[in-house]
Parts: structure tokens; C-alpha cells; sequence
């Protein structure tokens, strides 16, 4: 263990590899945990509304918006504050992408 937290403090590079496992994962088969009401649920069961530029996915449960996602001309844009944690199942290990970063399970 690191005796001071300069110690831990990397290049964002270094969390590359670990954010390309995360995303070329089937996102269909991802876990989230809706920040409102706390249910978790499989993304590929979310309530989703889709127009040409982007998408909005909403808590089946609550309406609550987990996820925004749009393409535009300057890049692709993921926004996910109404959601708690994002878990991907993985051959090596379980992540969550949370309010308080990335943790490994």
C-alpha cells in the first residue's frame, strides 16, 4: 500500500486499457442501478426514445433518465448522472463506473 496518495496518482492513459475492456462489452447484457429508485436492471430492458442525433434511456421502473447518449458533429457524448453504477460481467473481473469512480469487484 502506497504511504502517500501522491503515490497512486497515474496518467490518464494508464486507465485506457481497463475503459477499452469496459467498452467493447456488450452493453445489452450490462447491469444499472438507477440512481432515483435504486433498482437495478439489465440496459438492454431499458425504456429507450431515440431521435436522429441521440437517445435518452429511462428506469423502467421510475422514468428516471439514466443515460443520455448523442452523436454530433464534434464526437460522441455518454452522460449517465441519474444513474448509481454501470456493471459489466467480465471473463476476469467485475467493474462498476460510479459517482465515485471505477471499482473493480
Amino acid at each position: 500500500m502506497a504511504n502517500n496518495v501522491s503515490d497512486l496518482a497515474l496518467d490518464g492513459n494508464t486507465a485506457v486499457r481497463l475503459l477499452q475492456d469496459l467498452f467493447v462489452a456488450d452493453i445489452t447484457l450490462a447491469q444499472i442501478r438507477c440512481e432515483a429508485c435504486n433498482a437495478v436492471q439489465g440496459v438492454g430492458s431499458l425504456a429507450t426514445y431515440g431521435t436522429p442525433m441521440g437517445a435518452v434511456l429511462r428506469c423502467s421502473c421510475c422514468a428516471n433518465i439514466l443515460i443520455r447518449a448523442a452523436q454530433t458533429p464534434r464526437g460522441l457524448w455518454l452522460e449517465m448522472t441519474g444513474a448509481r453504477c454501470l456493471k459489466f460481467q467480465s471473463l476476469h473481473a467485475s467493474f462498476k463506473l460510479g459517482a465515485s469512480g471505477l471499482k473493480i469487484c
